[in-house]
C-alpha cells in the first residue's frame, strides 16, 4: 500500500503499533534498573530513551488532541 492512500485505520494501526513500541522500551530500561552494571546496558538505555523521545514526538502529531490523554516526556509517561 502506497503511503499516498493512508486511511484514517491506517493511522490508528500505526499508533497501537508506536505505543506497543513505547512500553517495550519502558520495560526495557525498567529491567536494565537505575545502575546498569556494563557499557552496553548504559548504551542499551541511552538508546531505549532516545527511541522513547522519538516515539513520543511521533505519537504527539499522530493523535488527535485530547486533553485527558498524558504527555509523553523523554521517554516517560506523565499525566496532564
Amino acid at each position: 500500500m502506497s503511503t499516498l492512500s493512508r486511511t484514517p485505520k491506517d493511522s490508528r494501526v500505526d499508533i497501537c503499533s508506536l505505543e506497543a513500541d513505547m512500553a517495550f522500551f519502558e520495560a526495557r530500561i525498567s529491567i536494565a534498573g537505575d545502575a546498569p552494571d556494563t557499557v552496553y546496558q548504559r548504551a542499551q538505555i541511552k538508546t531505549y530513551r532516545t527511541l522513547g523521545s522519538l516515539l513520543g514526538e511521533t505519537l504527539k502529531t499522530l493523535r488527535p488532541p485530547d486533553k485527558a490523554a498524558p504527555e509523553v516526556h523523554g521517554g516517560n509517561h506523565i499525566a496532564a
